[in-house]
């Protein structure tokens, strides 16, 4: 009986034929997959851009030398962040490019055999990284194929890259290719991006496969490594077939467009298995949630909750936690301290600077870290932060990126894209859901930072009222000390606040105001106080709506508990 055909097999069968049982690996190799992936894709995301935009281009450049104006140059923006002492795998990188471009046999059957060949030269990696590999060992001739087809313009975007990738300092040339084959290269550029996106999602699910303790769960991580067997069954082969469609483009037209009719095949293949894998991540994603949760449920010192939620299994890349001096610290430094999770975007100076001299006098007992969350970790991005790092006195950590846990922050720590501060004890007991506001409002005098103390601090009750412990008015007398409010507000006088940028607004209220005071009855003593006049404007009015904005915090927190 004849073989069937990669493209006529069922899953199954694909199983029983390549992976009965997953491959043993008695040494597993530890690659830092996220990074190798970020490689690749910062190679062969401009290298796709190349060739999409290419022969639109050549339109663009002809138009140009016609009208004479300046010839355009394409940017590309927003490249994944590799961490910065990984290494790539030049080796096995080299010897899975060599067995990929020896073959330019367009039959199924042997780019098939390719397929279980580099499969094997990969035993000892994760399913993922096995995916990953292959389409690194492809990314960088592809992407000197497309730095040379792309010779109308600068490609300095494709050779930093690559050049990293080969680790040479200067690209080997190589023919133009002739417009005539403009269909096949741009046939090959989509099934490489389709290709991309599905590798992906491979990763994404290869992070996600944790195990788990109960038996119910082993046995959903087991059918999810089936099908992750099957998943790289098809990538591999996907690209092994884009390296034998790059390698036959200079071949007579007959075996690009046979071949052409069985990249299709692959494309639509690679569809189907594009729509299960995203329903497998889903699942992954919500398992990995719910043994999150319930392990931070449970009663746990500091240590052992910061080192689940920091490093929890699905985090892309290896996270580190460093001091104020950039060295790399061990968990245990905070195990008798409270600490102060700070969750955060990128753009908080404000907020540090704030946070600078408060923690100056904080009790040694009491720590912060800061945690930014950042979706996705590029170049740009890495840059920001470093430089944020840079001025910070507390520890810091890099690349915090588990889905889990960045779900957990975000729904049971409604973390919403603006700053927060969690509050954990040394017992890893949630002390103040965010802490945040009570410390941009009360300074050094918001220690030890609970819900206990900003109810002490917020207090407003009648008694308090009559013996002068306004909150908001004694607020006011700090950021405005040589006012007369202090005096105003002892004498129980009503008070006008009013000021703002529009200067015009500002004078015509001041003379309707006074017209109001000078008609009020004797018994009603009215003051009229601008704020942000006399050179100190901006500061004043910052200082002004941030108090009025974390005493609205604090109000709607007091509504939601």
């Amino acid at each position: 009986m004849a073989n069937k055909s990669p493209l006529e097999m069922k899953p199954i069968e694909i199983k029983n034929n390549f992976f009965p049982d997953p491959p043993p690996t008695p040494t597993p190799i530890n690659l830092d997959v996220a990074s190798l992936f970020a490689m690749v894709t910062n190679i062969l995301s401009p290298a796709t851009n190349v060739v999409d935009n290419i022969f639109q281009f050549l339109l663009m450049v002809i138009f140009v030398i016609l009208k004479g104006t300046k010839q355009p140059h394409m940017v590309i923006k927003g490249e994944r962040a590799i961490a910065s002492d990984f290494n790539p795998p030049l080796c096995k990188l080299k010897e899975l490019s060599c067995m990929m471009a020896c073959n330019e046999d367009l039959r199924e059957e042997t780019l098939t055999e390719r397929m279980k060949s580099i499969i094997g030269k990969l035993q000892g990696y994760s399913w993922h990284a096995q995916a990953v590999l292959t389409l690194a060992a492809f990314a960088s001739d592809y992407g000197d194929f497309c730095r040379h087809l792309d010779q109308l313009h600068s490609s300095d975007h494709l050779t930093k890259p690559v050049g990293i990738m080969k680790q040479i300092p200067v690209l080997r040339t190589q023919p133009k290719i002739d417009d005539k084959q403009k269909d096949a290269i741009l046939k090959l550029n989509k099934l490489i991006k389709k290709t991309i996106n599905f590798i992906d999602c491979i990763v994404m699910l290869g992070h996600l496969s944790i195990k788990h303790g109960d038996q119910k769960t082993q046995d959903e991580s087991k059918s999810s490594t089936d099908n992750i067997s099957f998943y790289i069954f098809w990538a591999i082969i996907t690209v092994v077939a884009c390296n034998t469609w790059m390698s036959c483009l200079n071949k007579d037209e007959s075996e690009i467009e046979e071949f052409s009719r069985y990249a299709d095949k692959v494309a639509d293949k690679i569809a189907d298995a594009l729509v299960e894998l995203k329903i497998d991540i889903q699942r992954a994603e919500a398992e990995a949630y719910r043994k999150l949760t319930k392990f931070l449920k449970e009663p746990r010192c500091i240590v052992e909750v910061l080192n689940k939620l920091i490093n929890a299994e699905d985090n892309k890349q290896p996270v580190k936690v460093f001091n104020s001096d950039t060295i790399p610290i061990n968990m245990e430094v905070v195990k008798t301290k409270n600490v102060l999770l700070f969750f955060s975007g990128l753009d908080i100076s404000e907020y540090v600077s704030i946070l600078k001299p408060i923690y100056k006098e904080m009790k040694n007992e009491f720590k912060i870290m800061w945690i930014p969350i950042v979706e996705p970790w590029t170049n740009d991005t890495q840059k920001k932060f470093d430089i944020q790092r840079d001025d910070m006195p507390w520890y810091v950590v890099q690349q915090f990126s588990s889905i889990s846990s960045i779900k957990y922050v975000k729904e049971q720590w409604q973390f919403k894209n603006e700053p927060i501060i969690v509050v954990l004890n040394p017992q890893g007991r949630v002390e103040h859901h965010n802490a945040l506001h009570m410390i941009m409002t009360w300074g050094i005098r918001a220690i030890p930072f609970t819900r206990s103390k900003e109810n002490e601090l917020t207090r407003c009750k009648e008694d308090n009222l009559r013996n002068g412990d306004d909150w908001f008015g004694s607020l006011m007398i700090e950021i405005c000390p040589d006012s007369m409010l202090q005096t105003w507000i002892k004498d129980q006088k009503c008070i006008f606040i009013y000021g703002g940028n529009d200067e015009s607004w500002s004078k015509e209220f001041h003379e309707k105001a006074t017209k109001v005071k000078n008609e009020s009855s004797a018994r009603t003593s009215i003051e009229l106080f601008c704020v942000g006049k006399d050179g100190k404007g901006k500061d004043e009015l910052d200082n002004f709506w941030k108090l009025i904005t974390n005493f609205l915090h604090y109000k709607k927190n007091c509504y939601l508990r």
